[in-house]
């Protein structure tokens, strides 16, 4: 008899919606232009420093409780350093971040205009696969071999693809046809059903109604199909240009023979290396305080953990994170 049961599909659930908050929050920086910052060129500068020398003036009265003056003096100095080094490396990744979504926004507005003009089902798909395949979890599938039967045979402005190994049927809708009616989905599910497919998606550069949007929430037991509206198409086209644009960086670097000093930061300092960092930290935390405060082994323990803490906080400021492409939960199935 079980006294605890544990909470698995609410665990579950709530995962599924955090990674949809994230990807809505992921979804903004292509979709909204985010506010400039109002000070100028000397005003950022002076904040910049001002705060710096808060920081020194703060440390260097702190230390000197532990310290005689010149001691606290050059640790503080040396702090300060290490802390203006540090921001000046984050406020420059971020100033490079920031450029990057401009120009993937750029992009996006560029596409936004491009796709109102199609105005065939065939024209929107023959443009928009190729970049919906480009993502890793797309991928092109070859039509179901049946003998000379006309029924089975894909309308058109419907593309057969596989999405993480699950075969799904891919329609696009145009964008004068928006909003996307009831009458579209019930087209989609009779397509479904004379191919034999239980998961699709309803693209379009436009949006959907509210009950096309009932109307799939209501089949979900039966039939899955994810509604992918002008946002999340447009996050879509922006995530494979991404992926685009990171291939095409990789490829040139390549090119270029890495120096040995480049190569061990890349390795030490991986984004993903931080959680193993951190776990080895707290580790290592944790077998000081066994040992005892004053056993020299522990003290050991103590700068090694210390040395773990840092090497996760710089795989986390300084590691590249890689792209990760977005997930279309509609499809995933319940757990």
């Amino acid at each position: 008899m079980k006294v605890f049961k544990f909470p698995r599909r609410a665990l579950y659930l709530a995962y599924q919606s955090w990674q949809k908050r994230r990807q809505r929050g992921e979804l903004l920086r292509y979709y909204v232009k985010p506010k400039e910052d109002s000070r100028n060129r000397i005003a950022r500068w002076l904040d910049f420093y001002g705060t710096l020398l808060i920081l020194w003036l703060l440390s260097f009265v702190f230390l000197t409780t532990f310290w005689p003056g010149k001691i606290a003096l050059a640790f503080s100095m040396t702090l300060v350093s290490s802390t203006g080094l540090l921001a000046a490396k984050i406020q420059k990744k971020r100033f490079q971040r920031e450029t990057f979504y401009r120009k993937l926004r750029s992009l996006a507005e560029q596409y936004r205009e491009k796709l109102k003009q199609f105005r065939t089902a065939e024209e929107l798909a023959s443009f928009l696969w190729p970049i919906l395949e480009s993502l890793p979890q797309f991928e092109q599938a070859r039509p179901k071999s049946r003998k000379r039967d006309k029924t089975a045979k894909v309308p058109a402005g419907v593309i057969q693809a596989t999405y993480r190994n699950v075969p799904v049927l891919v329609e696009f809708i145009p964008a004068d046809q928006s909003p996307v009616e009831v009458a579209a989905v019930h087209n989609l599910v009779r397509t479904m059903k004379k191919q034999g497919y239980h998961h699709a998606l309803l693209v379009t550069p436009g949006e959907f109604a509210p009950d096309a949007r009932r109307l799939v929430a209501s089949l979900r037991s039966q039939y899955r199909i994810a509604l992918v509206p002008e946002k999340e198409l447009l996050y879509l086209v922006a995530q494979a240009e991404k992926i685009k644009e990171s291939t095409d960086q990789i490829t040139a670097e390549k090119t270029v023979s890495l120096p040995s000093l480049s190569a061990l930061k890349r390795v030490t300092l991986d984004y993903k290396k931080g959680r193993a960092y951190l776990t080895a930290g707290a580790f290592l935390i944790g077998f000081h305080f066994l040992l005892g405060i004053n056993n020299p082994v522990g003290k050991v323990y103590l700068l090694l953990a210390a040395a773990n803490l840092v090497l996760a906080v710089l795989c986390l400021v300084f590691g590249e994170r890689e792209t990760a492409p977005p997930d279309l939960h509609d499809l995933q199935p319940e757990t």
